[in-house]
């Protein structure tokens, strides 16, 4: 009876094996960490693409004469950005575009909204935690002059 107690406190007194549990128990968390890395940088990616788009439509409405040369070329050239960045942002939705005089007179309002329900990237919500999938980025410009 006595050897048998004392060979279950050997065995309780044994490390071995102890970095492969310690693995199996980390490894998880850690790749899920790695996982949530890419997907969150994946989606800032796609938000400093809209803002992009504004930023860029708001500059070339600068070059036009007109309310309605400006909102053209504000729409043609924010729709080019997002284009570019079309693979990232899943490419499945259309930008809503709006470029309008804006509320203080003598500035020009573009804003770029994107929805990104549709991209693959929202089918790991469940796992990772994202903010919204409507991007939304705006930016105003004086009309030039001085």
């Amino acid at each position: 009876m006595c050897m048998k107690t004392r060979a279950r406190f050997r065995t309780l007194g044994c490390s071995r094996g102890i970095a492969a549990l310690e693995f199996v128990m980390l490894a998880p968390v850690l790749l899920l960490l790695v996982f949530a890395i890419i997907v969150y940088s994946i989606y800032f990616t796609g938000l400093i693409g809209v803002r992009q788009a504004a930023a860029e439509g708001a500059r070339a409405a600068v070059a036009g004469l007109s309310p309605a040369e400006r909102t053209s070329l504000a729409e043609a050239r924010a729709r080019d950005v997002i284009d570019n960045y079309g693979s990232l942002l899943g490419g499945s939705s259309e930008p809503v575009i709006t470029a309008e005089a804006g509320e203080v007179t003598g500035t020009f309002r573009v804003e770029v909204r994107y929805d990104m329900t549709g991209s693959p990237l929202m089918r790991y919500v469940p796992l990772v935690p994202l903010p919204s999938s409507e991007l939304a980025a705006s930016v105003t410009v004086t009309n030039g002059g001085y």
